[in-house]
């Protein structure tokens, strides 16, 4: 078996037991994280006849870092994370995204991140995308006015992806509907109810690429923001199955609430991946 074909036979047996794990448990979570790679559209299912899965198998260190572990933004700081990341081009057209992150404070298990996203091309550079993000905390209960709360997403979004060999830049907009995520990072915000961001991808050489991610959180459409937030992700390729991450993210209050408060996570990213392509 040569590698190709070995790295996609370790990527469906770890997509396997993932889902034999989640058919046990709770409701599990996602938030994405967006990674820079580019599909061949010629490898899609409805062209060849097989499912063929691009994605990796990841695991990251989170330090210096003030992200809280819990969905209530609490509890003790979040500082390794790991999990996957599948593409499945169904159709040339038509590209599904599953992605998984498990959170770790370095004592326990803390929380599941799980994400879908539907993407299909509508006419050239112009993409709907259906959505769903969940987080579950794990061996806690989360609360929020009084009542047990983990964070629920639905979203339908458009992006506008404009593409080359080796770069992507993507404006998008997603409107929300039966979500219960908060805005201000105290959670004492209306719910969410629309993000606009950009991403930008690049192949900055044979071995290393960048990833970059920025949003706006606003709880009215086309209002102004009461969050924002941006990642940046640097990967460098040292072989055909092993990959290095450097990276940062900040989630922050757009502006003060009424008593003056502002509150600001950040983190710097150390991580390893295995891509399976």
């Amino acid at each position: 078996m040569n590698s190709r074909k070995s790295k996609r036979t370790i990527g469906l047996v770890f997509c396997g037991a993932v889902v034999l794990h989640l058919a046990s448990a709770a409701r599990l979570a996602g938030y994405e994280i967006f990674i820079y790679r580019q599909v061949d559209k010629k490898e899609a299912v409805s062209l060849t006849g097989r499912l063929t899965m691009h994605g990796e198998v990841f695991g990251q260190f989170q330090s210096p870092s003030s992200y809280p572990s819990y969905n209530d933004l609490s509890g003790p700081i979040d500082r390794w994370t790991y999990g996957f990341q599948d593409r499945v081009l169904i159709t040339p057209t038509t590209k599904l995204l599953i992605q998984l992150v498990t959170h770790d404070s370095g004592r326990e298990r803390t929380k599941f991140d799980w994400r879908f996203a539907l993407r299909q091309e509508i006419v050239r550079s112009v993409v709907l995308v259906l959505g769903h993000d969940s987080e579950h905390d794990s061996d806690h209960t989360s609360y929020l006015g009084g009542k047990s709360f983990y964070t629920n997403r639905n979203y339908v979004g458009v992006g506008v992806p404009l593409e080359r060999e080796g770069f992507l830049i993507e404006p998008f907009v997603r409107l929300f509907h039966h979500t219960n995520q908060p805005t201000r990072l105290d959670l004492t915000g209306d719910t969410l109810k629309q993000e606009t961001g950009l991403r930008i991808g690049a192949r900055l050489s044979q071995a290393v690429t960048l990833s970059f991610q920025t949003l706006i959180q606003s709880s009215e459409v086309f209002n102004l923001a009461q969050t924002w937030m941006a990642d940046v992700v640097l990967r460098c390729r040292l072989t055909a199955w092993l990959e290095v991450t450097l990276g940062g993210s900040i989630w922050q209050d757009w502006g003060t609430d009424p008593a003056g408060g502002k509150q600001t996570f950040s983190k710097i990213i150390w991580g390893i991946a295995v891509p399976f392509l």
